[in-house]
């Protein structure tokens, strides 16, 4: 046989899976069902990962939030940064990241800064309490 006889061979052959011995109604609709099931996890598992995605960036939103030290935390997204800027490469939240986000809002939009509590005043290491007077107090008369 020439190549050009056998090339001619092999296109007229039919594989053994689509033979019309091996097609019958059943196996198609078996198939049909088994793809449709298949397609139909897949398309559930897409739409988990998707609602885990969204869940995972606003618990990263808030937490970067939280972070920022400005008054008014919400501020953070208004100069365009995402949660996806302020990721590390391993996917959590770089805190140098969240310091500069912010500095760039106090520096574009000049929102203050959270102030910081002043730990010199009040209940300090000065006047140390006793507990067992505190106790006592708690349950003694009023004055």
């Amino acid at each position: 046989m020439t190549e050009q006889n056998q090339a001619e061979a092999t296109s007229t052959e039919q594989t053994p899976e689509t033979t019309p011995e091996t097609q019958t109604p059943e196996t198609d609709t078996k198939a049909i069902r088994e793809s449709a099931k298949y397609r139909k996890r897949a398309q559930e598992a897409e739409a988990e990962r998707d609602r885990l995605r969204e869940r995972l960036t606003a618990a990263h939103k808030s937490i970067a939030e939280g972070m920022s030290g400005l008054r008014k935390p919400s501020a953070l997204w208004a100069t365009g940064t995402s949660v996806d800027d302020l990721l590390d490469d391993d996917g959590d939240l770089d805190p140098a990241r969240v310091q500069e986000a912010s500095q760039a809002v106090v520096d574009e939009l000049g929102i203050a800064t959270a102030p910081k509590p002043d730990r010199s005043q009040g209940g300090g290491a000065d006047d140390p309490i006793d507990p067992k007077e505190e106790f006592a107090a708690a349950f003694g008369p009023k004055q």
